[in-house]
């Protein structure tokens, strides 16, 4: 690390503190053998901790059930790992690029296939390849990280599960896509499609993967029981829901289907006859490269009995506030949704939902390229805003007539009913995100002060006690970068949480997910860690010494009793620009102070 002549000068003040002083102690969560990333997600009060992992490893591949004679397929190999593959070896090597080939293929299949039609014509050969799984979900307990599985199913082949909350029973909730199953599937032609006096083509044979249930639904998981979260609309593929968080009563937050769209009716009408594809898997496909569904905010209840109700859909804020869809028929109209982001003990849910204004027409002039005619578009404004569900209505936590805002988005919400979120607007003409405070016991918002004017700020959760997490932007080295940070609203204080770690600690953190009211926190860290094969075998240089790479891993900090800050993270607070942006230099006293207390009160922006 370069020290700047002015840090040099401190550093004599420095070397008064002890390396090893901090306010939090870095607790590794312990190494997850199945993925080579982690994502922090929750910690409750009991100081269990739920994460999610990418880039799994050792992710099973039935290599009998590949052709690797296709030359899309062969032209991923050399002729000496082919004859590997067919002889049924695979390695870490082989494996790590079928899986790459295998995780890429969706993508490749559209660009191989331009056209639609063509697209549905040969779905054979989109699903003969095997899908697999790229994100699994995992709990820590106290005896290091374990797989949190949500399907219940034997077969787990490419699915994907994430955990998305858990409350103070250790009931966890999140959401699952399906596993696949390999079947036989005789492709027919639709003789409808033939012109007359034309032959129809022969039946073939074919081996394919199906989706086995529906595009995705959310999960409760309590205990050893898995129980589902049905959707108001399961047709056409299922329907689609989501689990986002749950109280300690037992009721559910999320989102789901609740009707289907009408170009996604035609598209299924159209193409999913079940000759040249199995419908369910043309229903997979259309999902995957077009929004199906129409969804909302939906709340569901965990009964004591281990049923689940069924689930309340949420309304939005609608024309001018009023709950309703705006009453125009002549202008376009607007896709009303919601969504559910926190709730507290008391079942007041926040999150953001759709906000329009009929007699606000905004017209926009466009040139055709072509033609060079100039054509309007009318269009009623309208926008995504922070919500408050409660007592069946939909409320707004921004002035109606507040256009200041490009969107704004509620996050979290304590028990004191207080909530967190951000809004959005154009500073030096790039939209960014500036954290609010809003206490809906008084109706009053705050903009807390962070590192700098134009500093990306999303706040993560929020304890009782009134401390937010989040992640926002710092600058260090000249350069902006993307840190965790806490915010007290007892005084005001905006700290870089890597400040509140020990100098020697390896990690960085990068985001704050979650914090409970022992003040622990789950966050995402950046730190060094073996670096593996496909395998999840550690991997080795010439001299036998394990090699390392930088990667992601979910950690829990833990309050340290009477810490203070470590003086090692001076530099990059030197570098902090404060909303002044006037990049002057501080006072030698002022770094002193910085030094010594080691961190920046905060003022708040009161909205009248």
């Amino acid at each position: 690390m370069k020290l700047s002549p002015i840090n040099l000068a401190l550093l004599p003040l420095l070397t008064a503190f002890s390396t090893s002083a901090a306010v939090y102690q870095v607790v590794d969560l312990g190494e997850v053998v199945d993925a080579r990333a982690t994502y922090a997600t929750s910690v409750n009060d009991q100081g269990v901790a739920v994460l999610n992992g990418r880039q799994l490893y050792a992710i099973d591949i039935d290599i009998s059930k590949i052709d690797f004679d296709n030359e899309v397929v062969a032209a991923q190999f050399s002729e000496e790992q082919l004859a590997q593959l067919k002889s049924g070896e695979l390695t870490a090597e082989t494996h790590a690029i079928l899986y790459s080939f295998l995780l890429n293929w969706p993508t490749q299949y559209n660009n191989l296939n331009t056209t639609l039609e063509n697209r549905f014509n040969n779905l054979v050969d989109r699903y003969a390849l095997q899908p697999v799984t790229t994100t699994a979900a995992f709990i820590e307990q106290g005896q290091g990280v374990e797989l949190l599985q949500f399907r219940g199913t034997a077969a787990q082949i490419g699915n994907d599960e994430l955990v998305t909350g858990q409350n103070n029973q250790n009931i966890q909730v999140g959401y699952a896509t399906p596993p696949f199953e390999y079947i036989d599937f005789v492709r027919t032609t639709d003789p409808e499609s033939v012109d007359d006096g034309d032959e129809i083509p022969e039946a073939t044979e074919h081996q394919i993967w199906r989706p086995a249930g529906a595009q995705r639904l959310g999960v409760v998981r309590v205990g050893n029981e898995r129980l589902i979260l049905t959707p108001v609309y399961a047709e056409l593929g299922g329907g689609l829901s989501t689990a986002q968080a749950i109280s300690d009563e037992g009721l559910i937050i999320g989102s789901g289907s609740v009707s289907a769209r009408e170009n996604f009716v035609t598209l299924v009408e159209e193409n999913c006859t079940g000759f040249s594809a199995p419908i369910e898997n043309c229903l997979h496909y259309l999902h995957s490269i077009s929004s199906g569904y129409v969804n909302r905010a939906m709340v569901w209840q965990l009964n004591s009995d281990l049923t689940i109700s069924e689930p309340q859909v949420l309304g939005f804020l609608g024309d001018k506030g009023s709950n309703e869809a705006h009453p125009e028929t002549e202008l376009p109209d607007i896709q009303y949704s919601s969504r559910a982001n926190g709730l507290n003990n008391q079942g007041v849910i926040v999150g953001v939902s759709t906000y329009s204004d009929s007699s606000d027409v905004i017209r926009t002039e466009r040139i055709d390229p072509w033609t060079g005619f100039r054509f309007t578009d009318e269009n009623m404004y309208s926008s995504d805003r922070a919500s408050i569900f409660i007592d069946g209505q939909v409320l707004p936590i921004f002035a109606s007539d507040d256009r200041e805002w490009l969107q704004s988005v509620a996050t979290a919400v304590n028990n004191n009913n207080i909530v967190v979120g951000y809004a959005t607007k154009f500073v030096s003409g790039q939209a960014r995100n500036r954290m609010f405070t809003y206490d809906i016991n008084s109706s009053s918002i705050e903009f807390p002060e962070d590192f700098f004017i134009s500093a990306n700020t999303v706040p993560q959760a929020i304890n009782d006690q009134g401390v937010i997490v989040g992640r926002t932007e710092a600058v260090i080295a000249s350069a902006k970068r993307q840190r965790a940070f806490m915010y007290n609203m007892a005084d005001g204080s905006f700290v870089d949480l890597n400040t509140y770690l020990a100098c020697d600690s390896g990690y960085t953190l990068v985001e704050a997910s979650s914090i409970n009211n022992s003040n622990e926190i789950l966050a995402t860290a950046v730190t060094e860690v073996p670096l593996r094969n496909s395998f999840g075998e550690v991997i080795v240089d010439e001299d036998g010494n394990p090699r390392s790479e930088f990667q992601a891993r979910a950690v829990k900090l833990t309050p340290i009793a009477n810490g203070t800050p470590s003086a090692c993270g001076v530099e990059n607070e030197l570098t902090y620009k404060r909303n002044s942006a006037s990049g002057s230099l501080w006072s030698a006293f002022a770094l002193s102070l910085l030094v010594l207390w080691r961190r920046s009160r905060s003022r708040s922006q009161k909205l009248s």
